[in-house]
């Protein structure tokens, strides 16, 4: 999927990019693996993954400690970046951002003239947005299912100029996986800090991976996916 991302943002050796919600940083890690003269700066809010990501930077074994790499830990609406990029990349950020107007105009205001951005979203293909109460309440507050059009109705700043559905079976499968792993690692697992008594957690955790992966196979697939977004200024 990574490979996909590349092609239909264009990106390029020589390139800046930026990571909007870099998550562990395996996708700026991959990126750099291909492309030796390529630099990235990754964002993100939250101090775990900022944590594990910095250990990484610190492994000769991973790209992200090659020098090529920034890590920013903060709001990207208040960091104050040095320079603007050719490239911004989100992968999975958007289902968590409730502004979009807001958002696309910082973006906007952090992408050079002829620069492009590619958004990657959960998203659904009916007229309205979603939100599951469960997921809201223990897994994503806040967190939403865009419309499949909601990502091109709603950017003043940016415009789509080519978007893409991706069948849903495959994050079925993936959820599927993840089960599965899950329930194999108890004994691991099962001794690790969630904030709570852990059989609790762990009814909900499945019950997460149980609902998302039987809502992504519904109707094959064409239901529930994930939509991909290439933007420019507007």
């Amino acid at each position: 999927m990574i490979d996909q991302m590349i092609d239909r943002l264009g990106i390029e050796d020589g390139d800046h990019l930026l990571d909007f919600g870099c998550c562990s940083g395996c996708v700026p890690n991959y990126i750099l693996s291909k492309f030796p003269n390529l630099r990235c700066t990754g964002v993100n809010l939250s101090r775990g993954q900022c944590a594990y990501t910095r250990a990484k930077m610190n492994d000769p074994r991973s790209q992200l400690s090659s020098g090529r790499f920034t890590l920013v830990e903060g709001d990207i609406n208040e960091v104050v970046f040095p320079e603007k990029f050719s490239k911004i990349i989100s992968v999975g950020v958007f289902c968590h951002v409730g502004n979009f107007t807001k958002a696309f105009a910082r973006l906007t205001s952090l992408l050079q003239p002829q620069g492009k951005a590619l958004i990657h979203i959960i998203t659904v293909r009916i007229p309205n947005n979603m939100s599951l109460g469960f997921t809201d309440k223990y897994i994503f507050p806040g967190g939403r299912y865009w419309s499949h059009g909601a990502i091109p109705s709603h950017s003043v700043d940016l415009k789509t100029v080519q978007r893409w559905y991706m069948n849903g079976s495959n994050c079925h499968q993936t959820l599927a996986a993840w089960l599965d792993r899950f329930d194999a690692s108890q004994v691991l697992v099962s001794h690790l800090d969630y904030g709570m008594e852990y059989e609790k957690f762990r009814r909900i955790w499945r019950f997460y991976l149980l609902l998302l992966g039987a809502l992504f196979a519904t109707c094959d697939g064409e239901f529930n996916g994930n939509g991909q977004y290439l933007l420019t200024h507007a």
